[in-house]
Formats: C-alpha cells, structure tokens, sequence
C-alpha cells in the first residue's frame, strides 16, 4: 500500500472530510458566540487549542499535498480530488480566522509551537524543492524515497537547529 492508495480511499469518503470541517467551524462558531476574552480561562483555552489543531493538522498536510502535487509532479490542480486537497485548506483558514476573532491566536495555549512546527516544515518542503531542482547525479537519480529521505533528515536538522537557537 502507497501514500497514493491511502489518499485515493480517504478521497472516497468526501462526505465525512466535508463533515469533519462542518462540524470544526460550527464548534468555532459556538465559540464566537458564546466565549469573550473574559471568560477564556483554562477549560475553554485547552478547547480551543484542541479545535486550533483539528483544523490546522489536516490544513497543513493537504497544503503540502498540493504543493507536492503543483510542484514536484507538475500535476494539473483542476484534476485534485477537491475534498481531500482543497477543502482541508479551506476549512483550516475559515475555523482559524472564526477563532482569531474570538481570542487572539498567542492567547491559545499550545499554538506558538504549531506556528513554529509549520514553518519548519515550510522550510524544509523548500530546501527539499531546491535540492530536488539541482542535480546530484546518484543520490536523484534513485528513487522518491531517496527525495523523502532527504526531506526528514532536513526536518530534522533543522528543528534540532531551531530549538538550539531559540533555547
């Protein structure tokens, strides 16, 4: 079984991918209703942050699926399967910016470390794109799982690098 094939069935069910954002925006959209910046205090606070990362998690992965797709593949964005490529974006940038207007996103306990996880992996999925594009003649000329081998050794590095900075 592939990555692929694990996309390919999860893109099977789009009415619970779209169920799954329904039901994360509706819970921000409570929480917009009913929670103020008096009353965030910490059982709300610690939902919130469970609700920042049922949002974010699918958001980022799906992101990077599609710049994986736009870039490394060179594949046509109208043939995606929009439910499992487009509409965890969507649903994360709606239910992130309900719950920015409820409470200041560095009140929510917890998301200063997702920031930093995404931009991490941000900076990785870049570097691996700008190696990818050099050539390296043996280490590319193998397979995909040579470039996703690279890929975590530079997670790695450079999350170990970005805690020794900002220690």
């Amino acid at each position: 079984m592939t990555l692929q094939n694990i996309i390919d069935q999860y893109g099977q069910f789009p009415k619970w991918i779209i169920g799954y954002y329904v039901v994360v925006i509706l819970f921000s959209l409570l929480g917009l209703l009913t929670v103020s910046k008096n009353n965030f205090k910490a059982p709300i606070s610690y939902g919130y942050t469970a609700l920042v990362y049922l949002a974010t998690i699918p958001g980022v992965f799906s992101v990077m699926l599609v710049a994986y797709n736009l870039f490394f593949l060179r594949a046509n964005l109208l043939q995606l399967n929009i439910a499992v490529y487009f509409v965890p974006i969507i649903g994360m940038l709606l239910s992130l910016m309900i719950i920015h207007r409820t409470v200041p996103m560095s009140e929510i306990p917890g998301f200063d470390r997702l920031s930093g996880l995404i931009l991490v992996i941000t900076m990785a999925f870049i570097l691996t794109y700008i190696l990818q594009r050099m050539f390296f003649g043996v280490l590319f000329i193998g397979s995909f799982t040579h470039l996703i081998l690279l890929f975590l050794v530079i997670l790695v590095l450079l999350r170990l690098g970005w805690k020794r900075v900002f220690k």
